[in-house]
């Protein structure tokens, strides 16, 4: 599958500038929120989907962290199943007592964020903050939400800037809607 016909059936969502410019308005909020910590704050970007974001939003963070990561999934050839798969979770070490950021692509119906906030409560984490770029409208109730927001996006098959088409186009730097036909 080639990514330039995949890119010519959709349409810009958001441009490399409006997404970046949201980062740091994310970045701005965030700072504000842990001004006053006194340790560290953990982070951990959901792979792979949150590499981009998390590229452009830790650099802009002004308190101590320590950097982690995670990846979960409740997606099998871009169908979503009901039951996260875990790939790889931190040392309890390194949640256990911490405040915690969980920086993730989109918040679609909030499945794995709440699957992974479990997760992070149940190894001890001392608070659980979450930030996601994208957050999906979707016509029904979600299962969690998220503490830092940035762009809303319509339900629709979306992808670019992490997030993925049948595999490709996580390396886009705009966000895409695909023009379902």
């Amino acid at each position: 599958m080639k990514i330039e016909s995949i890119v010519n059936d959709s349409e810009v969502l958001y441009t490399s500038d409006e997404i970046k410019v949201v980062i740091s308005n994310i970045a701005d909020t965030i700072n504000e929120y842990f001004k006053d910590i006194k340790d560290s704050v953990t982070i951990l970007p959901v792979m792979k989907g949150a590499i981009p974001f998390a590229g452009y939003l830790i650099p802009q963070l002004s308190f101590n962290t320590n950097i982690e990561y995670i990846h979960v999934t409740r997606y099998h050839q871009n169908i979503g199943k009901k039951n996260c798969r875990w790939i790889y979770k931190p040392n309890k070490s390194a949640v256990k007592d911490k405040a915690i950021l969980v920086i993730d692509d989109i918040l679609d119906e909030g499945i794995t964020l709440l699957n992974i906030k479990d997760e992070l409560k149940s190894m001890g984490a001392r608070s659980i903050m979450t930030a996601v770029l994208f957050n999906k409208k979707i016509n029904k109730k979600k299962s969690t939400g998220a503490n830092f927001v940035g762009l809303e996006v319509p339900n629709k098959y979306v992808y670019g800037f992490g997030l993925d088409f049948k595999g490709c186009g996580r390396n886009l730097p705009y966000l895409y809607s695909f023009n379902e036909k």
